[in-house]
């Protein structure tokens, strides 16, 4: 797991790498562990080198750039990232809540409350972390990451796969067997030849369900209500 840490204040950049490392060795978790003492320092980090963040621990109250406004530029690119906030400022926690923060922790209260954060967020991360499906196409084996695909359907006996870069990929594999093999809280289907990752549906109406890229399908009269309620249970996770 890679961890980021961000705080303009050294001591306190200390005691939460060693409250990091502790917590994980005891885990027994394998980390990578990466501390800055500036938002532009992070950001240019992750833009440098096209850094993947699984967690970041951020201050909120720093010069020049606040950690709630690295949140809102990393939830532009990634929306997977754990987001922890860390500040001696109560009154920001619910300035938070925009940036999707997994937790908001105290300073005063540090060592209590840091060492259960990070084990829950350790728990999310393996329940949610990438998954990839190796597919064999026209083109050949490919391996694509779950997420990228936004849904996928039964046309002339072969599954077409659509993804989230407007690739289109077809397999002969079964609807049944490409789904055992997902992620089951994250996809629906909406009809016996249709299933769509929920993390791309942005609404839907009627039948009509409304992807982020403005594409709409149509699910059954029964698919619906089975997608409506997996979509709210979507939503709230």
């Amino acid at each position: 797991m890679k961890i980021a840490i961000c705080d303009d204040n050294i001591e306190f950049l200390k005691q939460i790498e060693e409250i990091v490392t502790h917590t994980y060795k005891e885990l027994q978790v394998d980390i990578t562990l990466s501390s800055f003492q500036s938002g532009q320092a992070l950001l240019a980090e992750m833009q440098g080198k096209g850094a993947e963040i699984d967690m970041l621990l951020l201050d909120i109250d720093m010069p020049e750039i606040s950690g709630l406004e690295v949140a809102k530029i990393v939830r532009e690119t990634n929306n997977d990232s754990i987001i922890m906030f860390i500040s001696s400022y109560e009154n920001y926690v619910f300035d938070t809540f925009e940036y999707n923060p997994f937790r908001f922790v105290r300073k005063n209260r540090m060592k209590q409350e840091l060492p259960i954060a990070l084990r829950a967020a350790e728990g999310s991360y393996q329940k949610n972390k990438k998954r990839y499906v190796v597919l064999r196409c026209d083109e050949g084996e490919v391996r694509i990451e779950e997420s990228e695909i936004m849904y996928f359907e039964v046309v002339r006996r072969q599954i077409r796969i659509c993804l989230s870069d407007g690739r289109v990929l077809h397999t002969w594999r079964t609807m049944k067997e490409l789904q055992t093999e997902l992620n089951a809280e994250r996809f629906s289907k909406i009809h016996s030849g249709c299933v769509v990752n929920l993390k791309y549906v942005s609404g839907y109406t009627g039948n009509d369900i409304t992807l982020d890229n403005g594409e709409r399908l149509t699910a059954s009269r029964g698919g619906i209500k089975t997608f409506k309620e997996e979509l709210s249970r979507y939503w709230s996770r």
